[in-house]
């Protein structure tokens, strides 16, 4: 079954049948479907092999069978039942084996239409299309899987229609034109080999040992008994003469290797990662439709997505006190437009420079900081008065261990210092500037973030104080952006409350 392509004027004529206008998915969606639930259910395969079935190969291989025929067989019902219909203002979707749903998605509603290729899709030349309304719930529909051609012809259909062109094409009794790309031009930002490893030596991560743990804790029944337990490793490693007869040194090289290895492996999982989630990074300008960016990326799953302009909220550079020493960043927007992740803050450039961040940033008409723009500090309160409390419990329990375990109170104060001095130092990185037209605010020391915010994309401003701000008369400024992390919003720490309202004045 081939598919046709899909247009965005398609129309039923007078006198035809309703359901005759509604296509299927691509016949291939069954197997790329059926191969994903496989994969999901072979860990179910290998416990019946070793614990029902007690290792018969026959048994097992017949399970296997019947479970790849009921796989397939209710896959391809699904499909069956599963329905779509371009017509010239909405989508409609019908689907249900039992209860049957059918939906209208008009084109007015649809905000963000991304697409998707895994590894298997990109094979079979098929892609997922996303579409998303802005309803908050995520993507609102999805056509799991069509011809890469008739994806990328309705999102550019979609795009046309959102920007008047479709209909004024119409008007004039000309064909819309769905695939039609402009010349090639030379990227805003892209990602070779050399900064994609880069870039991954910044992002440290033991997402490898991780895991590797849920693999093991999946086959546990194939591990000793108490390979989960830290005490048994301990106590045969004591119980290890090889480890008694070393020298103090070498038992403290020894250390200081595991360490380093440890350290390698965090290393080696941010590259892996990194060249997984960012391989092929490329970010375009399109003009065709709504003005805005076209991001392409992924090694094994490509996804290709367009974030309209005018979404975009705020602006984000993250860097660190080493990855800053080297000039190295990471744009993001915070836009309304979501890149099927679920994520609102979409990576523009991962690890660019700043002389490579500015263009990017002209495109949304956001200013980087001006070289003559002077921060505000925050009180110095949003340290010490933490480092109090802290300082407060450790000491609490030091004294009660101290009574039974002396080394435990020596411990406890040294742990706190690097813990105080990491207060310190978030606390000297906290600031905050206004000018005329944008909010720029400043936060951590490790992980430094960098909002830059144009005041006509504020939605709230709200000045709270908390028990320990009284007595200080200090407040916090809570900023509300359309599309911000109800979990983390932007703040500004322990101003001044009479500093707090004017900025609120100045930003409302």
């Amino acid at each position: 079954m081939n598919e046709m392509p899909v247009t965005a004027a398609e129309t039923m004529e007078p006198g035809t049948d309703e359901s005759a206008s509604f296509r299927h998915l691509h016949p291939l969606s069954i197997i790329l479907k059926s191969v994903a639930a496989i994969g999901q259910n072979l860990i179910a395969i290998g416990v019946l092999y070793f614990s029902v079935f007690d290792q018969n190969i026959l048994y097992a291989s017949l399970a296997a069978l019947a479970l790849l025929a009921i796989i397939i067989g209710i896959t391809a019902l699904i499909w069956s039942r599963f329905t779509y219909h371009i017509g010239p203002k909405e989508i409609r979707i019908k689907s249900g084996l039992i209860s049957r749903n059918n939906r209208s998605i008009p084109f007015d509603r649809i905000q963000d239409v991304s697409l998707e290729q895994k590894l298997v899709s990109r094979i079979l030349g098929l892609a997922t299309v996303k579409l998303e309304t802005g309803s908050g719930g995520g993507e609102d529909g999805k056509l799991d899987a069509l011809a890469l051609a008739d994806a990328e012809a309705l999102r550019d259909a979609l795009r046309d229609y959102k920007s008047g062109a479709a209909a004024s094409a119409r008007e004039q009794g000309e064909d819309t034109p769905l695939d039609i790309e402009g010349e090639e031009r030379a990227p805003l930002f892209a990602m070779d080999n050399r900064r994609l490893f880069i870039a991954g030596l910044f992002n440290f991560s033991f997402v490898l040992l991780a895991i590797l743990a849920a693999i093991a804790q999946n086959l546990d029944f194939l591990l000793p008994d108490e390979f989960f337990n830290p005490w048994y490793w301990a106590e045969q490693l004591s119980e290890q003469d090889v480890v008694n007869g070393l020298s103090f040194t070498a038992q403290i090289a020894g250390a200081v290797g595991a360490l380093v290895s440890l350290i390698a492996v965090g290393l080696g999982s941010g590259i892996i990662r990194t060249f997984i989630r960012e391989y092929g990074f490329r970010l375009d300008h399109v003009d065709r439709g709504q003005p805005g960016f076209r991001r392409r990326r992924g090694l094994f799953t490509l996804t290709d997505m367009v974030m309209p302009i005018h979404r975009v909220q705020a602006a984000i550079l993250r860097t660190g006190p080493v990855r800053q020493r080297f000039g190295w960043y990471h744009l993001k927007f915070q836009s309304l437009a979501s890149d099927g992740s679920g994520e609102s803050d979409h990576s523009a450039a991962p690890c660019a420079q700043m002389g490579e961040v500015d263009p990017i940033l002209a495109e949304t008409h956001i200013a980087n900081v001006p070289p003559d723009l002077v921060f505000q500090r925050v009180s110095s309160a949003l340290w010490w008065r933490d480092a109090i409390i802290l300082a407060s419990i450790l000491g609490a329990v030091g004294i009660g261990l101290g009574f039974f375990v002396q080394p435990a109170f020596y411990a406890l104060i040294l742990l706190s210092i690097p813990i105080i001095t990491l207060l310190v130092l978030n606390w000297k990185h906290h600031q905050y500037a206004l000018t005329e037209t944008q909010l720029f605010v400043r936060s951590g020391w490790w992980r430094r973030k960098l909002t830059i915010l144009p005041i006509r994309k504020i939605q709230t401003v709200d000045v709270g104080q908390s028990p320990l701000d009284h007595p200080l008369d200090l407040a916090t400024v809570t900023v509300g952006i359309a599309g911000g992390s109800p979990i983390a919003p932007l703040k500004i720490n322990d101003i001044p409350m009479v500093s707090a309202m004017a900025l609120r004045e100045q930003l409302i």
